[in-house]
């Protein structure tokens, strides 16, 4: 699935053959040497469960609390930390910009081993964090390819709510809006206020009201088209170069490139072969080593 019927762009294509490559590659290196490659520990679930129960598990096995979520200072540092618990499943994460007009992000199964990829080009920082947990549904459904999160497609439909519901707990969000007679029309500054409280964007808050019943029909519909518009870009004063190692890693994930090396480590490849995986010189790489902490 995806946005529009015309071909995908290059962009895309390039993106889903470097997912497809790596995940190639971890199936190589897991043949020589299966501890370095992880193992992938999630669940399974089918079109047929309960959306809501399904994340309402899925949420406790990750085992973040709502207070620690509410500590995140804001939606970029909420992308990173629900990336980590992911990439923590064993699922390698890519961030690959792609034009926004085609999708939203694509998941992929090889061999046991799965890969999430959001697009990069998503308006808002809360519309990636919504793309990752949409993918991770994917991969739990072992139905996995290119996501529009339409929702007039069952699966996307599933994934949808499941996103919405993981994000945002039922219990956590009945006590946000206190003791109002539902459905309720949500005001505009209510929806952005429950949103910043969960750390999410305006438009998951907005589905997860109406598929909780707590908000009437069409109201996602009605809601969402102004909000999650990006802000304009803040005008670039400093002449500084961008940190090429942190660009990599954001496209690659720190489970991918901390695999890379560690395979290096071990004689299982060599740097060249790294370095083509990576994307950055054999001499750079006690410089990754202390990005990856």
């Amino acid at each position: 699935m995806r946005r529009g019927e015309r071909p995908l762009s290059m962009d895309t294509l390039l993106a889903i053959e470097e997912v497809r490559e790596a995940l190639e590659a971890f199936e190589d290196i897991a043949d020589e040497a299966k501890r370095i490659v992880p193992t992938l520990n999630i669940g399974a679930v089918q079109l047929d469960d309960d959306p809501e129960a399904v994340a309402a598990r899925e949420r406790k096995r990750f085992g973040v609390r709502l207070e620690e979520q509410r500590a995140w200072r804001s939606l970029d540092h909420a992308r990173l930390q629900w990336r980590n618990r992911i990439e923590q499943r064993g699922v390698f994460t890519y961030m690959i910009p792609m034009p926004y007009d085609e999708l939203s992000g694509f998941s992929m199964l090889h061999q046991g081993l799965a890969a999430i990829c959001v697009n990069d080009r998503e308006p808002t920082e809360g519309a990636k964090v919504f793309t990752l947990f949409h993918e991770y549904c994917h991969v739990l459904l072992r139905q996995t390819g290119i996501s529009d999160e339409n929702n007039s497609n069952r699966v996307e439909k599933f994934c949808n709510e499941f996103a919405a519901s993981f994000l945002i707990p039922r219990n956590d969000l009945l006590e946000a809006i206190g003791d109002i007679e539902t459905p309720y029309e949500f005001s505009e500054a209510t929806v952005k206020r429950l949103a910043t409280r969960f750390r999410v964007s305006n438009s998951a808050t907005a589905l997860r009201l109406e598929k909780a019943g707590l908000a009437p029909t069409g109201f996602y519909a009605r809601r969402t088209a102004p909000w999650d518009v990006p802000r304009e870009p803040k005008v670039v004063t400093s002449v500084r170069h961008p940190d090429y190692i942190k660009i990599r890693m954001k496209r690659l994930g720190h489970l991918h490139t901390a695999t890379i090396l560690q395979a290096v480590k071990h004689g299982v490849i060599n740097s060249f072969d790294a370095s083509e995986l990576i994307g950055i010189q054999p001499g750079a790489f006690r410089k990754i080593e202390a990005a990856l902490g």
